[in-house]
């Protein structure tokens, strides 16, 4: 028995002291500042509700401990979550069952719950594994070796008029998640008997902190869709666009592009406008 084995042991009447690491936090991700700014921009009056956003990936893994899916189940929870850091009315749509019961035991009634305008609802419905490459190089028995992969994230979600079930908003995003492995390996001869040493280590983006980021993205692209660009458009620069950028069209970066074009404009009629009274004067 080797002595992990033994200091991994307690006696049956005593607890086994429990390892600390990191201190708890909360979630902070790049996308936050932008939420918090959009606070006192939409009208308090309006309702916010998050319904369905499920995992259409169909991806599993499999492991020694059982089943897991690669994608969060808590999209919906998550994306709910940067409602309320936007400052938004949001309305719980996310369960129900304890004021349903209630309802049914008589203590409420459920007329009187606010109902939510509008709603987010859409899923995580793409997760392809990218081809990946490396190399290994190796002189007299010493060398390194990389090698890197990807995976393809993709989602859609959209903002519902619950008055008329019109779609007012919608956002597709994608992700590429990264890991690579690097080492160095070596291997001699000691006498009649040969030795390998091979150390290195490993990176990956944590693929639920990448997911978090892309509904917080696209929670922000819903609620800015909703608004005119002149007024979320502080908000929008402070999206770094290393983190995230959205510039497709039907999008807020069709709005902004419209937006600047339309200043131009105006700066150039105003300048037109000041060369007969400069010639005039």
């Amino acid at each position: 028995m080797s002595l992990g084995s033994l200091v991994a042991c307690a006696g049956p009447a005593h607890d086994l002291e429990l390892l600390q690491g990191p201190a708890i936090a909360d979630i902070v991700t790049p996308f936050d500042d932008a939420l918090v700014c959009m606070e006192g921009r939409i009208d308090s009056r309006l309702a916010f509700g998050v319904g369905g956003i499920p995992d259409q990936t169909g991806r599993d893994q499999n492991s020694g401990e059982g089943t897991a899916r690669f994608v969060t189940q808590g999209a919906g929870d998550i994306v709910q979550s940067a409602l309320f850091k936007a400052g938004v009315t949001v309305i719980n749509r996310r369960d129900m069952g304890a004021a349903a019961m209630e309802a049914q035991w008589g203590l409420r009634d459920l007329s009187n719950q606010r109902p939510a305008h509008f709603v987010i609802t859409g899923s995580i419905n793409s997760l392809d594994f990218i081809p990946g490459g490396g190399a290994f190089v190796s002189v007299g028995g010493v060398g390194p070796r990389y090698r890197q992969n990807r995976i393809l994230v993709g989602m859609d979600l959209a903002m519902t008029n619950n008055a008329t079930g019109q779609v007012v908003a919608n956002i597709a995003l994608r992700k590429q998640i990264f890991a690579d492995e690097f080492g160095l390996m070596v291997a001699r001869f000691m006498d009649d008997t040969v030795v390998d040493v091979d150390f290195g280590g490993s990176r990956r983006e944590a693929v639920h902190y990448a997911l978090r980021q892309m509904l917080q993205l696209a929670t922000f692209e819903l609620l800015a869709q909703m608004m005119p660009p002149e007024r979320y458009r502080d908000c929008r620069e402070m999206i770094d666009a290393r983190m995230g950028s959205i510039e497709g069209d039907r999008t807020t970066g069709e709005q902004m592009r419209e937006l600047d074009r339309r200043e131009e404009e105006l700066s150039a009629a105003e300048e037109g406008a000041a060369e007969p009274e400069a010639r005039d004067g």
